[in-house]
C-alpha cells in the first residue's frame, strides 16, 4: 500500500486588483475549476476536506468512538454528529493507512473485517436522489475503496456520473475522481481499468474542473489508453488542461509532454490566457506552475539552456525561479 499524504485544497485565485466582494462573485462555480492539482496527485481521504468542516468538528473533547461507534452515529446521529462521526471515521481509516504503509502499530483495527459493515451501511442509506443525500455514501464508498473493496471502487466510479440534480456544481463528481486518483496504483487489474475508463471519458466533460480532476488522477491509473488520452489532452486550448497533462505523462514515465512544458516554463502562455480572462493565473499561480514545469523537465532530466538560466538567476522578476535557476546552475555549471 502506498503512503498517504496530505494535499493542500486552496481556494481559486480571484482576479486581479478586484475588491474582495466582486473577487467571490467572480469565482468559479466549481471549487477546483482554477486549481492546477500538484504533480502528485495523492488527496487521501479528499472528501474529509471537503464534506467535512474541520474547523468546528476537530476540535471537539472527550472520549474518542470506536470506528463501528462512529459508523452508527454517521447512520443514526443528529445532523452534527452525524458530521463529527464522519471526520472521525475518515480520520481513523486514514491513520489506520499511514500506520500500515510505515510498518507502524495502527490505533484502530480497521482492515478488511470492517467491510462487512461499511457495505450493510451503503445499502441502508441508498442511491442519492439530490444533493444533501450524497456526502454519507461518497464517505462510505471512499472508505470502502480505501479498504480495498472492489464494489467501492465501483461506486466511486458511478459516483463521477452522478446527475446534476444531485451534484450541481460537480464537486462530488470531482472527490470521488480524486479519490480514485489517490488509490489508482493499489487497485487491481479490473478495477483499474473500469476507473481509467471512467476518468478518460470524462476528459471530454463540459465542466472544467471535472477535466482537469481528470487529467491529474489518471497520473496513478497506468496504462496505453491512458497516456494516449493525456496526449490527446497536450493540445487543448486550455494551459491548466495541457499543463497537467504533460506533468501526468511524467508521472507515468512518458516524455510525450517535453514540448509543453518547455513553453510553460517561460510566462507568456499564462499571461495570454489571464488577458482573455483576468480570473485565471494571479501572479503566485503563474509561479508555482512555472516551477512545477520546471521540476518536471528535471525529473524527465530534460536540460534547460545554460543562457536561459543564467538570465532567470539575474534577472527574472519571479523569487521561486531565480533561487530554482541558481539551484540548477549549481547543479551543472555552464562550460565557458
Amino acid at each position: 500500500m502506498n503512503p498517504v499524504t496530505e494535499i493542500e485544497i486552496r481556494d481559486p485565485d480571484p482576479p486581479e486588483g478586484a475588491p474582495a466582494g466582486e473577487a467571490s462573485a467572480a469565482l468559479p462555480e466549481s471549487p477546483y475549476k482554477n486549481l492546477l492539482v500538484p504533480l502528485v496527485v495523492v488527496p487521501a481521504l479528499i472528501v474529509m476536506v471537503l464534506v467535512l468542516v474541520f474547523a468546528l468538528f476537530g476540535s471537539i473533547a472527550g472520549k474518542e468512538d470506536s470506528p463501528r461507534e462512529n459508523l452508527d452515529r454517521l447512520l443514526h446521529g443528529g445532523a452534527n454528529e452525524r458530521e463529527q462521526a464522519a471526520f472521525n471515521l475518515v480520520r481513523q481509516v486514514l491513520d489506520y493507512r499511514r500506520a500500515h504503509a510505515e510498518g507502524g502499530a495502527p490505533e484502530w483495527d480497521i482492515d478488511a473485517s470492517f467491510l462487512p459493515d461499511l457495505r450493510a451501511a451503503h445499502e441502508q442509506v441508498g442511491a442519492p436522489e439530490s444533493a444533501k443525500d450524497v456526502p454519507i455514501p461518497l464517505v462510505l464508498s471512499s472508505l470502502m475503496a480505501q479498504l480495498g473493496d472492489p464494489e467501492g471502487v465501483h461506486q466511486l466510479i458511478e459516483m463521477t456520473r452522478l446527475p446534476e440534480r444531485a451534484d450541481p456544481d460537480g464537486s462530488f463528481r470531482i472527490d470521488a475522481v480524486f479519490t480514485l486518483g489517490a488509490i489508482g496504483r493499489e487497485l487491481a487489474e479490473p478495477e483499474r481499468a473500469a476507473a481509467a475508463a471512467a476518468l478518460i471519458e470524462l476528459l471530454s466533460s463540459e465542466d472544467a474542473g471535472l477535466v482537469l480532476a481528470s487529467t491529474a488522477s489518471l497520473q496513478n491509473l497506468p496504462g496505453d489508453e491512458v497516456r494516449a488520452a493525456l496526449a490527446g489532452c497536450l493540445a487543448d486550448s486550455r494551459v491548466e488542461i495541457r499543463l497537467q497533462a504533460a506533468i501526468s505523462l511524467v508521472r507515468l514515465g512518458d516524455p510525450a509532454g517535453i514540448g509543453v512544458l518547455r513553453e510553460m516554463i517561460h510566462p507568456e502562455p499564462y499571461r495570454a490566457e489571464h488577458d482573455l480572462d483576468p480570473r485565471k493565473w494571479a501572479p503566485q499561480r503563474v509561479s508555482e506552475s512555472r516551477v512545477k514545469a520546471v521540476q518536471a523537465l528535471r525529473e524527465l532530466g530534460e536540460p534547460i539552456e545554460p543562457e536561459l538560466l543564467e538570465r532567470w538567476a539575474r534577472d527574472d522578476p519571479d523569487s521561486a525561479i531565480r533561487a530554482l535557476a541558481r539551484e540548477l546552475l549549481e547543479e551543472s555549471p555552464p562550460t565557458r
